[in-house]
């Protein structure tokens, strides 16, 4: 299983997620590697983290599903430790800067910074944790490359061969952009909390509607969706089908800058804001040959990461605990 950069990136910024609940002792081992744990809490965020990401492209786990889920995931926090590993002793040359930067990048993805210590509080986490794992995603990212990636050359032959041989990756179907706030809703609420929760959805809208607040400022304040929330509701551009169907429609009849009634899907209620659109194109070569070449290089370095990790796990001592 490739590991690369983006994984430890994405393990060090999840952890300013709110905390996910541990499903038994947080320093329990789920597994070793070299004898180093890999904690029930560690293994239980990351859980939480992918969950949540599947949940905005609306999927939901199986009870077998999940089960094998959470044996590849495992498998992928043994492989992501035995990166760590081989990359411990690679220097960072001004890691304190590069670890301060990276940090001010993260806040900077929050709509106040305030709202990142919080992040950071309620994950009950310090900012040296934090530090420590930005530093070790910054002595992956070093090893990677010195490695990995310096020693791939992608070119201009390749990338058009690519561009070429994969039309369908350069039609680019009509997109929106919008930003929601939701107030969730539980599967199996009582009428009572439906109401409240429904009162809450009006409140928000009555807000950026008639009273003309800023709608970012009300999604950072109001919404329950961890995703879009610290970026004031936004979600980016998105094709049709990448949303559950209740909202793919609504965001798509809206006209740049209107927003939606109340619109109900499996997760609660939203109020949707487009924020504005791009109709269908074919990109051309020239447009996508920088795309392209980092595509081509990314699955060249994941290659050769997936064959360095299969020889360290030849020597590697892994113990397996998961139940």
């Amino acid at each position: 299983m490739p590991v690369a950069c983006g994984l430890m990136a994405a393990c060090a910024l999840a952890q300013t997620q709110p905390a996910a609940p541990v499903s038994g002792n947080p320093e329990e081992a789920v597994a070793k590697v070299n004898g180093k744990t890999i904690t029930r809490q560690q293994f239980d965020e990351a859980m939480a983290n992918d969950l949540r990401m599947l949940a905005q492209r609306g999927m939901q786990l199986t009870p077998e599903q999940r089960l094998g889920y959470e044996r590849q995931l495992l498998g992928k926090l043994v492989d992501q430790e035995l990166l760590v590993q081989a990359a411990s002793k690679t220097p960072v040359a001004d890691a304190d800067k590069k670890v301060d930067a990276q940090i001010a990048q993260i806040k900077g993805n929050f709509p106040d910074p305030k709202m990142f210590d919080e992040q950071i509080k309620n994950a009950g986490r310090t900012m040296e944790q934090v530090r420590a794992d930005v530093l070790r995603m910054l002595t992956v990212q070093e090893f990677v490359e010195k490695e990995f990636a310096s020693k791939i050359k992608i070119s201009d032959d390749q990338i058009k061969a690519f561009y070429d041989q994969n039309p369908q990756y350069f039609q680019k179907p009509p997109q929106v952009r919008a930003s929601h706030i939701l107030v969730m809703v539980p599967q199996g609420a009582t009428d009572d909390v439906k109401a409240t929760k429904r009162a809450a959805i009006d409140k928000a809208r009555e807000r950026v509607t008639t009273g003309k607040e800023d709608f970012a400022k009300v999604a950072a304040e109001v919404s329950e969706d961890p995703g879009s929330k610290q970026k004031g509701g936004d979600l980016d551009f998105f094709s049709q089908g990448q949303m559950v169907p209740e909202f793919d429609k609504a965001a798509f009849a809206l006209k740049t800058g209107e927003v939606s009634d109340v619109v109900t899907t499996q997760y609660g209620y939203h109020i949707i804001k487009q924020t504005g659109a791009q109709p269908a194109e074919k990109r051309s070569l020239d447009q996508m040959k920088d795309t392209i070449a980092r595509f081509l290089k990314k699955r060249d370095v994941d290659k050769l990461i997936g064959q360095f990790i299969e020889t360290q796990k030849a020597a590697a001592k892994i113990e397996v605990f998961l139940k």
